[in-house]
């Protein structure tokens, strides 16, 4: 990603709608690290701190890790972090 065009996206993910549609959409590809690509970047748009953003993880370590752990902990882990963001999971139907 150039520095310019991160910028302008940082920039643009200030906007709280932006930074929804923009997780929205990321979490919509079904692609975890994409998701927390996404989630790092509204972070660093809402100027959250590094310690914060440590606290989303969703590398290959952890996935190996999960055996050890309570079942869908990290969806609720990812909702404080999306709280403390200033968004919230959302069920919705689909049609």
């Amino acid at each position: 990603m150039g520095k310019n065009y991160h910028a302008e996206l940082i920039e643009a993910l200030r906007d709280p709608q932006e930074a929804a549609e923009y997780l929205d959409a990321a979490f919509e590809d079904y692609d975890p690290e994409a998701f927390q690509m996404a989630l790092k970047h509204v972070a660093e748009a809402q100027a959250v701190t590094s310690q914060l953003i440590e606290r989303v993880k969703f590398s290959q370590d952890e996935t190996n890790k999960r055996g050890s752990r309570k079942p869908n902990s990290d969806l609720y882990e990812i909702n404080s972090f999306l709280h403390t963001l200033g968004f919230r999971l959302a069920i919705q139907r689909c049609l």
